[in-house]
């Protein structure tokens, strides 16, 4: 399993690939626009060419794109959902032009309804038939936090079985112990699995958001920290990586960002856990 950050593309996609052959990361995850803004800033094809020339250079691979904050696949509000869904299927086609393997987007938010999957559904399939994979899309789970869908496997598997096209799972850590799933405990990861395994399959899921929780278990809110320094802990991620069903491609860590001395710390611990999980497998 390859370890990575999400970094940043300010002022140039390159900044990332350079923040990642500085950290020592094998894989990358970028948003491909400003993620709190709808504007779009387009990209020149020499920016695009020298993008993909440099990360096969630094051998970074799988390339993530994370798509931006604003859409929400799910709105009840049907000019946000048209934006919404319009911008996921660009932000796909550019995804693709910069060779990146996934996108990852989280299904929104919207009352807890059968339309309203179906509308995330709808948006995923439309996007995924004008650009079919690679990049795949992964859904990622949610921590549940008010209105958001995908807080459990049972949500994300519906989406994908109502959107028939091939799309995939990324396994967010802090999300799924925010949840209610305790990576702490045999138990909770077996039913995190289990449940995976019934729904899309294990198969599914080709990336994992590596984070630490600052808040409880059950809590409903997204708040990452630094590997071993929340609530989940270094024992409840030894657990989780020691099961043999988890095989994911890679592990990008969310964690804060306040120095550059917390990501080389945290790409320690990760190695740490891959270590474990050789030896376990």
């Amino acid at each position: 399993m390859r370890l990575g950050f999400h970094l940043s593309i300010a002022g140039s996609l390159l900044r990332a690939i350079k923040q990642a052959e500085v950290l020592g990361c094998q894989a990358l995850q970028i948003f491909v626009q400003n993620p709190r803004a709808w504007r779009w800033r387009e990209i020149p094809p020499r920016e695009i060419d020298a993008f993909t020339a440099a990360r096969r250079l630094a051998g970074l691979g799988p390339l993530v794109v994370h798509l931006t904050y604003l859409p929400n696949l799910a709105s009840v509000d049907a000019a946000l959902y048209q934006k919404s869904a319009a911008r996921l299927a660009r932000e796909l086609a550019l995804a693709r032009d910069l060779e990146a393997d996934y996108l990852v987007c989280h299904p929104g938010h919207a009352p807890q309804a059968p339309e309203s999957f179906a509308r995330v559904a709808r948006a995923l399939a439309a996007a995924v038939d004008k650009t079919p994979p690679p990049p795949l899309v992964l859904l990622e789970n949610t921590a549940g936090q008010g209105q958001e869908l995908g807080r459990n496997q049972e949500q994300l598997g519906l989406i994908i079985r109502l959107a028939g096209v091939p799309l995939g799972l990324c396994l967010d850590t802090s999300h799924a112990f925010a949840a209610g799933y305790d990576l702490r405990h045999p138990g909770g990861v077996a039913r995190l699995l289990g449940e995976t395994a019934q729904g899309s399959g294990l198969e599914s899921i080709k990336i994992i958001h590596l984070n630490d929780s600052l808040v409880p278990l059950g809590s409903r809110r997204d708040r990452h920290t630094h590997l071993g320094r929340g609530t989940i802990g270094l024992q409840g991620f030894r657990q989780l990586f020691a099961h043999p069903w988890l095989r994911p491609e890679a592990a990008i860590m969310e964690t804060p960002k306040r120095h550059q001395a917390d990501e080389w710390r945290n790409l320690l611990t990760a190695r740490s856990l891959v270590t474990t999980k050789m030896l376990v497998g």
